[in-house]
């Protein structure tokens, strides 16, 4: 889905990469930063739904498929059979092909990590989006409840985006007289931002920036396309 065709502003919620050289584009604000994200540069792969970018990548001991240090694979497979079942009773409504592929896959989430401890935190079953027309699927979030990520899925299933919010939306949680009651603010749906035109994407630029930044932070291997990208923000 492109940034013209979703219902929500675009942003990019990410780390900064200020040491990287960048300090104009991604200065360091705070834990995570909400950058422009018509000045994101292109990803230097071609993504075909496949992650065939991702297979070469060495496997992380600490990654995005583990939530407080502990594996959770059957945790995940659990919440994608109750999805599967979500989205089977939604009349042709499937999930995104790249969506199964890497959850089904326990050898691709381990070989993205983040600096700020995000882990895959997948939602059980579908959520009405409260703006659009649509679904919306949590699938990472923040360590500390921060932000999280969420697929947006069109109505009619044939296009998709990755979105992002302060806020958590799941089943019986994105309703105000309910967090109201349990003394919690409800969720504003104008702080949902589009941030990749698919998953595989979104993945794909969360990985590559949280390498740079652990590079340029703590002196592990830069990406082989590391500096490519750096230079393509520069240009922009």
């Amino acid at each position: 889905m492109l940034p013209s065709e979703a219902p929500f502003a675009s942003h990019w919620w990410g780390t900064d990469l200020e040491s990287a050289g960048l300090m104009e584009d991604r200065p360091d604000v705070g834990t995570y930063g909400r950058y422009d994200f018509d000045r994101l540069p292109p990803l230097p792969f071609e993504l075909k739904g496949d992650f065939r970018w991702l297979t070469e990548l060495p496997v992380q001991p600490h990654c995005i498929g583990q939530a407080e240090g502990t594996k959770s694979h059957q945790v995940l497979a659990k919440a994608l059979d109750g999805l599967k079942a979500s989205a089977f009773r939604q009349p042709g409504l499937a999930l995104p092909d790249s969506f199964l592929a890497f959850f089904e896959n326990p050898a691709f989430r381990q070989r993205i990590r983040s600096n700020t401890d995000c882990f895959l935190d997948l939602a059980g079953e579908m959520v009405p989006s409260p703006v659009g027309d649509g679904f919306l699927i949590r699938f990472m979030a923040d360590s500390q409840g921060c932000l999280y990520w969420y697929l947006y899925l069109t109505a009619d299933g044939k296009d998709h985006a990755v979105v992002a919010s302060p806020d958590y939306y799941d089943v019986g949680r994105n309703l105000s007289d309910q967090d109201e009651e349990d003394g919690m603010s409800p969720p504003d749906p104008d702080e949902i931002v589009y941030c990749a035109e698919s998953f595989e994407a979104f993945l794909c630029r969360f990985w590559l920036e949280n390498e740079i930044w652990f590079a340029d932070y703590e002196g592990t291997p830069m990406p082989a396309v590391g500096q490519e990208y750096i230079n393509r923000y520069r240009t922009k």
